[in-house]
């Protein structure tokens, strides 16, 4: 993979498609080890069947090797490339999942329209509102499940039909230090872990600069403003949602 670059011909032709893209040794094994070790340290209590005991937060102020991925090279320029210049990070979580547990559901898609969750292409670009960047810290191996879709959901005109086929749904194979960009208006959803060790993944979710998913960011950004933890286009990032006045991140790449 090359780093800090948008998308590729190929890449952006696949998102067009698929409503997602695999980008392949987005983090270095000293980086996926960092994360394994802090996420570690964050002694956090044992999963569960329970959906929300499955997730963790309010992360980012315990390891810088969190806050990196904020504004990780492997994915900034795709996020200014899908939200807009003035893209912003809504809010951010990470994801532990013991062999045997299953997670959240199909949801998303291109029907019916919400204004958080969508995509559209006109002149040549591409418009998204939530979109996820998904890092595995351990691998996803075939049958292994986690991250699953509809590939080319987000552009479906009609609602989802009920039973979904099971072969309509494909499973996504990653290995450590991939990460997954995705639209949120792409039906997706976290499949059954059957992997031989627990399942570990991050997941920062980006916006147009106007756009919030929901209020968690007030709380979040106060503490990590008033740590000093953050940089400046960090900083930038984490603004809280609004038309004008914004800063273009533009002005922020390396």
């Amino acid at each position: 993979m090359t780093d800090g670059v948008g998308l590729t011909e190929q890449e952006r032709y696949l998102f067009d498609l698929h409503g997602y893209v695999v980008r392949r040794g987005g983090l270095s094994v000293n980086e996926v080890q960092a994360l394994n070790v802090a996420v570690d340290l964050l002694a956090l209590p044992e999963p569960a069947a329970q959906l929300m005991s499955q997730r963790f937060s309010r992360h980012l102020s315990s390891a810088r090797c969190f806050r990196d991925l904020i504004d990780h090279r492997a994915v900034l320029d795709v996020m200014i490339e899908l939200c807009g210049e003035y893209v912003r990070l809504d809010h951010a979580y990470g994801i532990a999942m013991n062999p045997g547990q299953s997670g959240l559901g199909l949801h998303g898609g291109g029907t019916p329209h919400d204004p958080a969750q969508y995509y559209e292409v006109r002149a040549g670009r591409m418009y998204n509102g939530l979109v996820s960047a998904q890092w595995a810290l351990v691998d996803h191996r075939p049958g292994d499940g986690g991250f699953g879709c509809i590939p080319g959901s987000h552009r479906a005109s009609f609602p989802l039909p009920s039973p979904v086929p099971l072969d309509w749904v494909a499973e996504v194979t990653l290995t450590a230090g991939d990460v997954v960009i995705f639209t949120e208006a792409l039906t997706h959803c976290t499949l059954a872990w059957r992997g031989s060790v627990p399942r570990r993944t991050l997941l920062y979710k980006y916006a147009p600069g106007h756009l919030a998913w929901g209020k968690n960011y007030v709380e979040d950004l106060s503490e990590l403003a008033a740590s000093g933890a953050l940089t400046p286009r960090q900083r930038v990032l984490m603004d809280p949602p609004s038309v004008s006045p914004r800063q273009s991140l533009l002005a922020y790449r390396d």
